[in-house]
């Protein structure tokens, strides 16, 4: 359930500290489904951070991000792994991936493109659609449980706000900010923020009661033109399904400037 929370109090420590080579997740990183197994904002944002790690050969921006969700990814300590598929001076591509005991959980390939030096036309009146200009921020906070868990601890390092009824169908808005380093002790980039955000692409549009159904996201991928400007990220999100326990999340990602790209997740539907 969605309910308003009046001021604002968000917890802040990050989500990951770093000890003996393992990322260690700290509370924050919990998820709305089983409260041994992290949140895949938390999976997706820290993958995406491990990928930006790794320098270019030109100034590059991250602009695709698809992450593998292959298992639940425990609230333990978990190994990193990153590799370089393509390093060139236009293109970058890299895989990281999540163990834990030998086992590998999360899996991501990112893209990252050369910032050109010379800047391309753009014509915002032949590049014009219905989706570009989001909608207003409600002015309240809210805060969202789930059954059986309470609040997901990545849900209390946000602010949350939506548009209309939860669960209420599509399309449905969703607006949220970071307060937290990814990693403790590196800076957190846009896209990272960007990254973690777009996982609740599943959430934004749905309409299946949480107390008979859950709704898991097997993957996710995220595509921006340009980074979010500023902390806030809104997600304008559909959901389709075919009722074989297969469904798709869809969803426009905004900063309060307007669209910067898009979110898609694949959704696995059971019974409780």
């Amino acid at each position: 359930m969605i309910a308003p929370i009046g001021p604002p109090l968000f917890e802040t420590e990050p989500f990951f500290t770093e000890r003996d080579g393992l990322l260690v997740p700290g509370p924050l990183t919990g998820g709305p489904w089983d409260s041994s197994v992290q949140h895949g904002g938390t999976v997706s944002g820290v993958l995406a951070h491990l990928a930006e790690s790794v320098p270019t050969a030109e100034p590059m921006r991250t602009c695709r991000h698809t992450v593998d969700l292959m298992r639940g990814v425990p609230l333990n300590p978990i190994r990193p792994e990153v590799e370089v598929i393509r390093a060139g001076r236009r293109i970058q591509v890299v895989r990281a991936s999540l163990y834990a005991d030998e086992v590998e959980v999360a899996r991501s390939t990112t893209l990252r493109m050369r910032v050109g030096d010379t800047r391309n036309p753009v014509d915002p009146v032949r590049t014009a659609h219905a989706e570009d200009d989001p909608h207003p921020m409600p002015d309240e906070p809210v805060e969202l449980s789930m059954v059986g868990v309470g609040v997901p601890g990545f849900l209390r390092a946000v602010e949350l706000r939506q548009e209309g009824a939860y669960r209420s169908g599509a399309p449905g808005l969703l607006w949220l900010r970071l307060h937290n380093e990814m990693v403790e002790g590196h800076p957190t980039s846009p896209f990272v923020r960007l990254a973690a955000i777009a996982d609740m692409a599943s959430m934004a549009a749905q309409y299946l009661k949480p107390d008979a159904w859950t709704t898991i996201n097997a993957d996710l991928t995220v595509s921006a033109f340009r980074d979010p400007v500023g902390d806030w990220v809104g997600l304008r999100g559909l959901h389709k399904n075919n009722g074989d326990g297969i469904g798709l999340s869809d969803a426009v990602l905004y900063d309060l400037g307007g669209r910067l790209g898009r979110a898609t997740a694949s959704i696995l539907i059971e019974p409780r």
